[in-house]
C-alpha cells in the first residue's frame, strides 16, 4: 500500500491534471490554427503541384516536390514555426505577468515545479500533435498520389527539424519569461535573445576588424548565423542542418528547460509587472544593453562614414541611448537623469576608452606576429576567404571540393611571406586608408597552414600601387596563374567548342574542329603563362569574351547547375548538365592568340575592327578634379562633335592605336574621355590617362 502511494505521488508530482486540462480548454485553439496552418503549407502544396497540367509536370523533378518541406519555400511555414512556439509559450505563463492571476495560482497547493512541467507538457502536446499529424497526413497524400520523389526519410526529416526548432523557442520563450515581466517584453527579448549569439559576435568582430589590423573578419563571421536558429531557419533547404548543429540545439533546449525551472521556483510573485523580475539581472541587463547598442550604433557610422570620429560619436550616442533607455524601462519612469545613474554611465564610459586604447596600440602583438617561415606547409592566399571556408559545402552532394588557391611553392612561400612583412612593416599607413579609401585596392586573404597542424588568419586591403615589387613575383608565378585560371586545369581533350564574342557589335566566330581546338587553347594557355604582372592589372578592356565548352560528368565541380558558380579575376565559370562552360577575355596583351586568329583568317570576324566596324570617335578633355559620379554624368551625356575642342579620328591607325590604349573603367588620373562610333550606329565609351594617351591626343589638346 505504501509502494502503491508512493508510485502514485511520484505519477502525479511531475504534471497536474487539473491544471493541464485547464491549460488545454484555454488554448486549444493554437493547436488548431498551427495544424490548419501547417496542412496548408505542406499537403495541400503537394496536391496542387500534382494537380498541374501534364504537359507542366512532365518537366518536374524531385527538387520541386522536396522544396515544399523546406521552410524558406512557403513564407507562411516558416511564419508559423517562427511564431506559434513563441505564442504558446507567452500564453501558458501569462498568468507570471500578472499579481492577481500569479497570487491565485500560487495559492493552489501545487508545488512550483508540478505547475512548471504541467503548462510545458501542454505547450509541447499543443505544438507536436500538429506536426505529427500533419507528416501523416503528407504520408497519406504521398503515398495516396504516388509522388515517388518524396520518401519517408525526407518527411522523417522536416518532422523532426520543426520539432526541434518548435523546442528550442518555446523553451527559449519559458526561460525569457521567467526573468521578465512583462509579456510583451518576454516577446521582445526572446527573439533578441536568440539573435544575440549571431548578433554580439558579429559586432565585436566587426570592431575588432575597426582596431586590430589584419583581423580576418570574414573568416570568423562566415557560419556565425549557425548560432541562432532564427537565421538558420530560412536557409536550411541549402545548407541542412549538421551533426554538430543538432547536438548543439538538442543541448540548448534541455538547458533551457532546467534554468527556466530553477528560475520559476526562485521568482517572487510581486515581481509581475517588473521588466527585470530578479534584482541581481538588473545591472546585467541595463549594461549589457548599452554595450550593445554601442556597437551597433559604432559600426553603423564607421561603416556609413567610414571616418573615425564619426565611430566615435555612434559609441557615446549608442551608450548613452542605450543606458537611458534601459534606466526608464527598469524604473518605469522619465525621471532618471540623478547623479547616481550618470556616474554610472561615467565609469562605463571610462571602462570602455580603455579598452579601445589598449586595441589602439596592440597590446597583445597581434598585428606584428608572424609564423615562422621554416613552419609553414602551405598559403591559402585569394581576395576573400569563402573556398576555403565552404571548401566541403560549395559543391553539396557531387562529392568534389572546390579548388583552393594553396600556393606550396618555395619561391612563392616566400614572396608571399615577404609581402606580408611588407604590409605589416606599413600598417600604420594602411590602416589609415582603410579609413580614407584609396583607388586600386586590393583585398589579400591569407591562411597559413602550418607543420604542426594549426593554422594562421590573416586579412588586408592594400594599396596595389605600393606593394607592386612584392605581388609581381607571384602574380607572374606559373602557380598563382593555374589557381586563377580553370582554362589552365581543364584536360584539352574534354573541350568541345570555343566561341570568341566582340564586347560590343554582333561580331562572333566558333570553331569545335579537334586539332584547331587543341591550337587554340596551347597558344591561348601560353599567352597565359607569358603574362606579365603589368598586362595582368592594367584597366584595358579585353577585344572579346571567349567561352570555352568543356565535356564533364555530373560529379565535375562545375556540373552542378545551370547558374554561374565561379567568380575569380575576370574568369566565369558555368556549368549546364554535362558540359561545363568557362568565359575569359580575350585580352589585348594575348599576342599568340591573335597571331594564332590572324593564321585561320577568323581575326576579323572575332573582333570590331576601324573602317570595317567603327565609324570614327570622339575625344574631350576631362576637367581637373572630376569625381566619380561627374564622370558617370559625363559618359551619360555622351560627346558631342559640335562642342568645341573636341577631336573626331577617323584614320584607321589612330582608331587602331585608340581602341589597343584605353580604358574601359574609372581612374583618378583619367585626362581625357573617349567615344567610338560603329556603323550599326551605337556606340561605347572610354577615357586615357595622361601616361597612355597616344601622341596626337596630347598634341591636339595642348594646342586648346
Amino acid at each position: 500500500m505504501k509502494w502503491g502511494i508512493t508510485v502514485m505521488k511520484s505519477k502525479t508530482s511531475f504534471i497536474n491534471r487539473g491544471i493541464l486540462r485547464n491549460d488545454f480548454k484555454r488554448y486549444t485553439w493554437i493547436g488548431i490554427v498551427y495544424l490548419l496552418g501547417l496542412l496548408l503549407t505542406v499537403p495541400l502544396q503537394l496536391v496542387m503541384i500534382f494537380s498541374r497540367p501534364e504537359e507542366v509536370k512532365m518537366y518536374y523533378d524531385a527538387s520541386i516536390y522536396l522544396r515544399v518541406l523546406q521552410l524558406d519555400y512557403f513564407p507562411l511555414s516558416l511564419i508559423l514555426i517562427l511564431i506559434v512556439p513563441v505564442l504558446a509559450g507567452l500564453l501558458l505563463f501569462r498568468y507570471l505577468q500578472a499579481n492577481t492571476a500569479a497570487d491565485m495560482v500560487h495559492a493552489l497547493p501545487i508545488k512550483r515545479a508540478t505547475l512548471y512541467n504541467t503548462h510545458i507538457v501542454a505547450g509541447l502536446i499543443l505544438l507536436f500533435v500538429p506536426l505529427v499529424i500533419t507528416a501523416l497526413i503528407t504520408w497519406a497524400v504521398v503515398a495516396g498520389l504516388g509522388i515517388d520523389f518524396i520518401q519517408g526519410k525526407h518527411i522523417l526529416s522536416w518532422l523532426s527539424i520543426c520539432l526541434l526548432m518548435n523546442l528550442v523557442l518555446f523553451f527559449s520563450t519559458v526561460t525569457v519569461g521567467m526573468f521578465t515581466g512583462l509579456s510583451t517584453l518576454q516577446g521582445l527579448l526572446t527573439y533578441i535573445l536568440l539573435l544575440v549569439p549571431t548578433g554580439l559576435s558579429m559586432l565585436l568582430l566587426h570592431n575588432f576588424r575597426m582596431y586590430v589590423y589584419g583581423f580576418p573578419y570574414d573568416f570568423y563571421t562566415a557560419n556565425l548565423d549557425k548560432l541562432s536558429p532564427l537565421l538558420r531557419l530560412p536557409f536550411l533547404g541549402g545548407r541542412p542542418l549538421s551533426t554538430g548543429e543538432l547536438i548543439f540545439y538538442l543541448f540548448l533546449f534541455i538547458i533551457l528547460y532546467f534554468i527556466g525551472r530553477y528560475l520559476y521556483q526562485q521568482r517572487k510573485v510581486e515581481s509581475a509587472g517588473n521588466a527585470i523580475t530578479f534584482e541581481v539581472l538588473r545591472p546585467i541587463f541595463k549594461y549589457s544593453v548599452t554595450f550593445c547598442t554601442m556597437l551597433l550604433l559604432g559600426s553603423y557610422f564607421n561603416s556609413s562614414q567610414e571616418n573615425i570620429i564619426w565611430t566615435y560619436f555612434g559609441y557615446f550616442l549608442g551608450a548613452g541611448l542605450g543606458y537611458f533607455l534601459t534606466e526608464i524601462l527598469l524604473n518605469k519612469s522619465i525621471d532618471i537623469f540623478q547623479w547616481q545613474r550618470v556616474k554610472g554611465l561615467g565609469i562605463y564610459t571610462l571602462v570602455m576608452i580603455g579598452l579601445i586604447g589598449l586595441f589602439q596600440v596592440d597590446f597583445t602583438g597581434y598585428e606584428k606576429r608572424l609564423p615562422e617561415l621554416s613552419q609553414v606547409e602551405n598559403v591559402y592566399m585569394d581576395s576573400y576567404f569563402h573556398p576555403l571556408i565552404n571548401r566541403n559545402e560549395i559543391y553539396a552532394g557531387s562529392n568534389v571540393k572546390p579548388h583552393l588557391a594553396l600556393f606550396k611553392d618555395k619561391d612563392n612561400l616566400v614572396n608571399i611571406y615577404k609581402l606580408h612583412q611588407e604590409i605589416i612593416a606599413h600598417r600604420s599607413e594602411e590602416k589609415r586608408g582603410n579609413i580614407q579609401r584609396n583607388t586600386n585596392q586590393k583585398r589579400v586573404c591569407l591562411a597559413y597552414q602550418l607543420k604542426d597542424g594549426s593554422c594562421f588568419y590573416r586579412n588586408y586591403t592594400i594599396s596595389t600601387a605600393k606593394y607592386k615589387e612584392q605581388l609581381k613575383p607571384i602574380y607572374e608565378s606559373r602557380e598563382y596563374k593555374t589557381h586563377q585560371h580553370e582554362l589552365l586545369r581543364v584536360n584539352l581533350d574534354d573541350i568541345k567548342l570555343v566561341e570568341i564574342n566582340s564586347r560590343y557589335g554582333s561580331k562572333s566566330v566558333s570553331f569545335s574542329d579537334k586539332e584547331m581546338l587543341k591550337q587554340a587553347m596551347a597558344v591561348l594557355r601560353n599567352d597565359i603563362y607569358d603574362q606579365s604582372y603589368e598586362d595582368m592589372t592594367n584597366q584595358r578592356p579585353p577585344w572579346a569574351e571567349i567561352t570555352v565548352t568543356v565535356a564533364c560528368d555530373k560529379k565535375h565541380p562545375l556540373a552542378i547547375g545551370t547558374d554561374v558558380v565561379m567568380v575569380s579575376n575576370n574568369i566565369r565559370t558555368r556549368a549546364d548538365k554535362n558540359y561545363c562552360q568557362i568565359y575569359l577575355p580575350w585580352q589585348k596583351s594575348y599576342t599568340h592568340f591573335e597571331r594564332w586568329l590572324q593564321s585561320t583568317g577568323l581575326y576579323n570576324q572575332a573582333r570590331l575592327l576601324p573602317g570595317e566596324d567603327i565609324s570614327y570617335a570622339l575625344v574631350d578633355y576631362i576637367p581637373d578634379g572630376i569625381d566619380r559620379a561627374t564622370y558617370r554624368d559625363l559618359r551619360e551625356e555622351r560627346i558631342s562633335e559640335d562642342l568645341p575642342g573636341v577631336l573626331k579620328i577617323s584614320d584607321p591607325a589612330q582608331l587602331e592605336t585608340c581602341l589597343q590604349n584605353y580604358w574601359d573603367s574609372y581612374n583618378e588620373q583619367a585626362v581625357y574621355m573617349i567615344e567610338f562610333k560603329l556603323k550599326n550606329g551605337s556606340s561605347f565609351s572610354g577615357l586615357f590617362p595622361q601616361a597612355e594617351a597616344p601622341d596626337f591626343l596630347t598634341e591636339h589638346f595642348a594646342q586648346q
